[in-house]
C-alpha cells in the first residue's frame, strides 16, 4: 500500500502562520536568497489532469492525482501524488493557502526556516528563488519524518492578489536534486493563476 504521509505532515509544518483550505477539483479534460531562477526553456510542461484550487491552477505530471480512498486532508487546498509509485512512498504535491495573506520572500527565507525547524524539519536550506508565472518565490528546502520514512520537501511561496500560496512537493529523501527541481518547473510551466 503507498503512504502518502506528507501530505499532511508537511502542511501542518509549514504552519510560518500558512495554513488554508478550499475544495480541490481534477479537470481530466485538459492535459536563493539573492538570484531567480526562471522556469527553464527547455522544461517540458508537465502533461496530465489540470488541477484547480482556490485562485490557481496547475497541471500534475502524468499518472498523478488523488489516491483512491485518500481524501485531500484538512487545511490542504488541492493534493496529489503519484499515484502509479510502487516504492510504498507516493510522492506528492500539495498546496496550502497562507491564512496572513500575503508573506514576502524576506520573512519566508526567515520565519519559514525557523517554522520548519521549530516543527522536526533538519536540513532546512534557503535555495535561489524561483519564479512561477512571472511571480518571484522563495524555495526553501528540508528533511521530514513521518511513520518511520524519512522525506524531503521543497516548498515554493508565490504570490498573487494579496495570497501566498505554499506549494510543497513531497519525495523520496534519496531523490536528487536536479530531479526535485526538475518535477517543480515543469509543473510551474503550466501553473495558472485564476483570480
Amino acid at each position: 500500500m503507498r503512504r502518502i504521509p506528507a501530505l499532511a505532515t508537511a502542511s501542518v509544518v509549514i504552519a510560518l502562520a500558512l495554513a488554508g483550505c478550499a475544495p480541490a477539483t481534477i479537470d481530466t479534460d485538459t492535459p536563493a536568497a539573492s538570484s531567480t531562477t526562471a522556469p527553464s526553456e527547455s522544461a517540458e510542461a508537465t502533461t496530465g489532469d489540470r488541477i484547480t484550487g482556490d485562485g490557481y491552477s496547475f497541471i500534475a505530471p502524468e499518472g498523478w492525482g488523488i489516491p483512491e480512498g485518500q481524501a485531500v486532508p484538512d487545511g490542504v487546498d488541492t493534493a496529489v501524488a503519484d499515484v502509479t509509485d510502487t516504492d510504498g512512498f507516493a510522492d506528492n504535491i500539495n498546496v496550502v493557502l497562507s491564512p496572513a495573506g500575503e508573506v514576502t520572500n524576506e520573512q519566508v527565507e526567515t520565519i519559514g526556516v525557523q517554522e520548519l525547524e521549530t516543527g522536526g524539519a533538519t536540513d532546512v536550506q534557503v535555495l535561489d528563488r524561483s519564479t512561477v508565472a512571472g511571480v518571484e518565490s522563495s524555495h526553501l528546502t528540508a528533511l521530514l519524518a513521518s511513520s518511520g520514512s524519512e522525506f524531503r520537501i521543497d516548498q515554493y511561496y508565490p504570490s498573487n492578489a494579496g495570497q501566498t500560496y505554499v506549494v510543497t512537493f513531497t519525495f523520496n529523501d534519496d531523490v536528487a536534486e536536479a530531479d526535485r527541481t526538475a518535477l517543480a518547473q515543469s509543473v510551474f510551466a503550466t501553473w495558472e493563476w485564476t483570480a
